[in-house]
């Protein structure tokens, strides 16, 4: 289905690659825009790869699997500079990963390329243009990652985070013999036809017995003849990830023709597993799963398109809407937006805030972004010249901090700023009037949506366009032509260390760091 889909070659892809059938590269002759308001990146369409980016942006989502995938540095994949090398042994596809991983997280353009990861799949111009199957997509995507990562500490990596165990068994009525079979899972595949939802599914699967009897008798080797007898599976083991496919598709034997089941199919935000596994003894909390993440189907068997409805568990997004940000009266509104224009008020509002008015200079952009909705680069970068130093995937210009040294102090190393202790004291006292009453907006806490640490940030990213939902909008993916197709669950008791939290830098290796750090700086020299 997939051609040579995943078919590693660790000798590197040589320059014959690109030869008939295969698809030259392009420059670009303009750069990719920057971010968003949501500051967060989509993923560019091939022609024909929306299941392809769902998938990969619910990977890279999945902060654990990012981080499992990070930890592993050159010595044991390789590097990419080798990869034409004739006896390197380059892993391609985890560094191609790693490397769109870490463009997602830090690289501010508006879409990320995945053309030298398809490159590494060996995949020609008519595969990007075809669409293919999501599910069967993961299921090849995973067993690849396997394969390239034998011989390395990440040899258990999808086996540790997404493999589980069902048993099934057969019990005699006669003589009580057990006759047990395990199989290994990587995803649960569920009916939706003449169901009424996922938990309906599994219960059918999980907790009802097939009864061998009548004219449909079971052969007991202990009794050596047919009896009757029971058939139950269960869960034996669950793995951190639960990935459920959906069953959408079916044939109808009377017309010999396929179709798409569209009928009401619900799933639940948190899902207790309990009552359809092996062993029950242990708390309840270990069987509960958060739901994280919805691929969308859309149209019908012989085409359609795919998107992604996502939890952003480490809060990396901006996440708010545009009805929020109009409480304030007429005139406060635009006194509120005249003091915006104005940076300095902005960075000291900031710094009124924190603890000893210091900050984390890779700290200071983020914090400007959620204060005022829109980044430094694209408020205020023309105004206020060339920045000089990359923070986070927001840019503030140290230069201009340096400029104004009378009410920002600087650190040696430029890794923290500071507001003058002086002029601390002073700072509201600067404001009258209207003035005051737009600096106390500027520095309260801001009601919004992203000051709620227990509200869920879902976003629905499509290809390119990423755009902040709200968590009742995944109710209109139960039924229709536009419907959900895989559902990925996380154990509850899955807890993110707090220095993880709207960090896009946390656990990316220094030698990717720097390779995005150098690529924003080539960005914004050609903008």
């Amino acid at each position: 289905m997939f051609g040579d889909l995943f078919e590693e070659d660790y000798s590197s892809v040589s320059n014959n690659h690109y030869g008939k059938g295969k698809k030259l590269k392009t420059k670009a002759l303009e750069p990719p825009a920057p971010r968003e308001f949501t500051n967060l990146s989509g993923i560019r369409n091939q022609g024909g790869t929306c299941y392809l980016n769902s998938l990969l942006q619910t990977l890279h989502f999945t902060p654990e699997f990012r981080e499992a995938l990070f930890s592993l540095g050159p010595e044991e994949l390789g590097s990419l500079e080798d990869k034409d090398k004739p006896d390197a042994k380059v892993r391609i596809i985890p560094l191609q990963l790693q490397r769109l991983f870490a463009q997602l997280l830090l690289l501010d353009q508006d879409a990320a390329s995945t053309t030298d990861l398809t490159d590494s799949f060996g995949w020609t111009s008519n595969e990007e243009m075809r669409q293919h199957d999501v599910q069967e997509l993961n299921r090849i995507l995973f067993s690849a990652l396997e394969t390239s990562l034998v011989g390395t500490s990440g040899h258990d990596l999808i086996n540790r985070l997404y493999h589980g165990t069902i048993v099934n068994q057969i019990v005699c009525k006669e003589c009580k013999n057990v006759s047990e079979k395990q199989e290994d899972f990587l995803d649960l595949t569920v009916a939706v036809k003449n169901v009424s939802g996922l938990e309906d599914a599994l219960w059918n699967m999980y907790v009802e017995e097939e009864v061998f009897d009548c004219d449909n008798l079971y052969h007991c080797g202990t009794c050596d003849r047919l009896v009757k007898a029971a058939k139950s599976a269960k869960l034996r083991k669950l793995p951190p990830f639960l990935t459920v496919s959906l069953l959408r598709f079916n044939f109808d034997f009377v017309k010999c023709e396929r179709y798409k089941e569209t009928s009401c199919y619900t799933f639940p935000l948190r899902i207790n597993l309990k009552p359809f596994c092996e062993q029950s003894e242990l708390d309840d909390l270990e069987y509960m799963y958060d739901l994280f993440s919805v691929i969308i189907h859309k149209g019908g068997c012989y085409g359609g398109h795919y998107h992604v409805y996502i939890k952003d568990v480490d809060h990396l997004g901006n996440w708010q809407f545009p009805e929020g940000k109009s409480n304030l009266d007429v005139n406060l509104k635009d006194q509120k937006e005249e003091a915006i224009d104005d940076p300095l008020m902005i960075l000291k509002a900031i710094l009124l805030q924190e603890e000893s008015n210091l900050i984390p200079v890779d700290q200071l952009g983020q914090k400007l972004l959620k204060k005022i909705g829109i980044s430094w680069n694209k408020k205020y970068r023309k105004q206020y010249g060339p920045l000089r130093k990359v923070m986070r995937d927001i840019l503030i210009g140290s230069l201009f901090l340096q400029l104004h040294s009378q009410i920002f102090l600087l650190s040696s190393d430029e890794s923290t700023v500071r507001l003058l202790k002086d002029y601390s004291l002073q700072a509201e006292s600067d404001f009258q009037r209207n003035d005051q009453q737009v600096f106390k907006t500027l520095t309260s806490k801001s009601p919004g949506l992203n000051d709620r640490p227990s509200c869920p940030h879902w976003f629905d990213i499509n290809d390119s366009k990423v755009q902040p939902i709200k968590e009742k909008a995944i109710e209109q993916q139960f039924q229709g032509k536009e419907s959900a197709y895989m559902l990925f669950y996380r154990k509850s008791q899955l807890q993110r260390p707090p220095e993880a939290r709207a960090n896009p830098r946390y656990k990316v290796p220094c030698h990717l760091l720097n390779e995005m750090d150098a690529a924003n700086i080539e960005l914004q020299i050609k903008r």
